[in-house]
């Protein structure tokens, strides 16, 4: 049973951590945010990450995702992995990254394997190998070490305890880990987006590699990056036949600030922008003349 700081409200559908009931988080938002940001900034001090997004007006800018972190000299960004050094962001880069992967068989328990072609076979000949699923291929699942986020209930957690560790990968490394049997290279974590300089530079080299035939770029993202790097994972995925799937937490931006510590305001921006650029501008281009489905335009107005 948990206690809502608010109301008083006592239920076992009140974290006894957070301390809010969600009549309270939506009703008395303000109030509710405050709360939820200083439990966020207490859980994430001990695990040595900041209490809050850097905003020093003369920090040094990190402009990878939506938290558009400030650092001041000696400051970690939100995520962990960059660093203000005497005027300069150090970190991880486009040749090294900090993040571990695995061989898991196809079909894997992928979330969009309902609509992926390794699970389903959709694509096929150009973007799978079979017209069912890949049995006997396998995906090449990729785990970054950090994530622009903090959700209080992450089930894969324990990537924080490698944040700081200064054990690096190199891309050739991950790349040589692409052999004949990999289908598809799965980005999650975590999260992709404060490695994505890293990730989109293994790809495509990975890519160049094995250009005769099909390995298909799939990612599993909260979707908090800048524009750009939006874009460009877009393309990677739209070129090679793989998937993107983008987690909204909770459509409450309140709710969302409770769970996760950032506000959810970008992702209704990025939602719209990818459908407006992948339906109207990249999707015509694919070669196996796939058409989207256009019933989200009708949700949308």
């Amino acid at each position: 049973m948990g206690l809502c700081s608010i109301c008083k409200k006592t239920s076992s559908f009140v974290s006894k951590e957070l301390g809010l009931c969600l009549d309270c988080i939506r009703c008395h938002s303000t109030q509710a945010r405050r709360i939820a940001l200083n439990v966020h900034a207490r859980i994430r001090q001990k695990w040595g990450l900041p209490g809050e997004v850097p905003g020093h007006s003369d920090g040094i800018p990190c402009n990878l995702c939506v938290n558009n972190c400030r650092m001041r000299n000696g400051e970690y960004g939100y995520c962990g992995l960059r660093k203000n050094v005497q005027g300069k962001i150090e970190g991880v880069f486009s040749t090294k990254g900090k993040l571990s992967w695995y061989h898991d068989p196809l079909p894997t328990n992928c979330v969009g394997d309902w609509v992926c072609s390794g699970g389903t076979g959709c694509g096929y000949p150009a973007y799978s190998y079979k017209k069912g699923p890949e049995y006997g291929y396998e995906n090449l699942a990729v785990f970054p070490y950090a994530c622009t986020f903090h959700c209080l209930y992450c089930q894969n957690w324990h990537f924080r305890y490698h944040t700081f560790e200064n054990k690096f990968e190199p891309v050739e490394k991950l790349v040589r880990a692409v052999n004949q049997n990999t289908a598809c290279i799965c980005y999650f974590g975590g999260d992709p987006s404060p490695q994505l300089p890293f990730l989109l530079h293994a790809s495509q080299v990975a890519l160049e590699r094995n250009k005769d035939r099909i390995l298909r770029i799939c990612w599993e993202t909260n979707g908090a990056m800048s524009e750009s790097f939006l874009r460009q994972i877009g393309e990677l995925s739209l070129a090679s036949g793989g998937c993107i799937k983008i987690d909204l937490k909770a459509w409450d931006e309140t709710l969302h600030t409770a769970l996760t510590g950032v506000t959810n305001f970008f992702f209704f921006f990025f939602f719209f922008f990818f459908f407006c650029i992948f339906s109207g501008e990249l999707l015509p281009n694919r070669p196996d003349q796939f058409q989207p489905d256009r019933s989200f335009s009708r949700i949308s107005r």
